[in-house]
């Protein structure tokens, strides 16, 4: 977060919660700033078309029309269709606003493996699974998964995230048997997991090893290609290699200190 502040130079950081901290920028002189910056580097996905009502309800304010009474229920009108929309207590303070169409949006690719990057320091997870298994000599099977979960509406980008990185798009139904396909949809969230030992080696693990993860994160990443190094000279079939992933896996993510 500090990085981000200081890389866009404006901003603060506030705590948020007891174990999170936001940043945030409200001033109008430094919004100009993240105008600039996402005019300059457009978002590729569906939140753009909250970036692009987000802007107009900037121009209006700006402008000074928020200041009359039909610029004021303009402003309601766009933000009910900025993100959640509008709250219970504003509703009823504005019935008569009403709620302007969201900008479409049609997922337009990936252009840069550094957006990959930067979107998966944010959104994806390394993770390690241990589940039983008949095969292992411990009665263990120790996988590793790579996944983003994200809004139904964020289909078409993991789609694209997975055909940029060769591993198909197409769809299959969650908890359909057998599926060897990467991207699953349930009623209202979407994900992109790949679990496979060959991709993870072979496409993951390179790929973010010559487009680094940032953040804590990165500590994760590299918690787990150790065990995706373990897993492929087949470490993990020993007691003392499956106690050391363990004992990685601990520390991993929310286990992390």
């Amino acid at each position: 977060m500090e990085s981000l502040r200081q890389t866009l130079g404006v901003g603060k950081i506030h705590k948020h919660g007891k174990e999170s901290v936001q940043y945030r920028v409200e001033s109008t002189k430094e919004l100009q700033v993240i105008i600039d910056h996402f005019d300059r580097y457009p978002l590729i996905s569906a939140k753009v078309a909250d970036y692009l009502l987000f802007k107009q309800c900037y121009n209006l304010i700006v402008l000074k029309e928020h200041l009359t009474l039909d610029g004021l229920l303009k402003l309601v009108g766009l933000k009910a269709s900025l993100n959640l929309g509008l709250p219970e207590d504003l509703q009823k303070a504005f019935p008569s606003a009403i709620p302007v169409m969201r900008p479409s949006y049609v997922f337009g690719g990936i252009r840069d493996p550094q957006w990959l990057a930067g979107f998966a320091s944010g959104d994806a997870s390394f993770g390690i699974k241990v589940a039983s298994s008949d095969t292992s000599v411990l009665g263990k099977r120790v996988q590793l998964r790579f996944s983003i979960g994200l809004h139904i509406r964020e289909l078409e980008l993991l789609k694209g995230i997975a055909a940029y990185l060769n591993l198909g798009s197409s769809l299959v139904e969650q908890g359909k048997e057998g599926s060897t396909k990467y991207v699953y949809l349930t009623e209202e969230a979407v994900n992109l997991q790949v679990m496979n030992l060959s991709d993870i080696l072979k496409v993951v693990i390179p790929f973010f090893e010559s487009n680094p993860i940032l953040g804590v994160k990165s500590l994760d990443f590299a918690s787990f290609c150790e065990v995706g190094r373990m897993i492929e000279s087949k470490e993990h079939l020993t007691l003392e290699g499956f106690n050391t992933i363990e004992d990685i896996k601990a520390g991993m993510n929310r286990g992390r200190a």
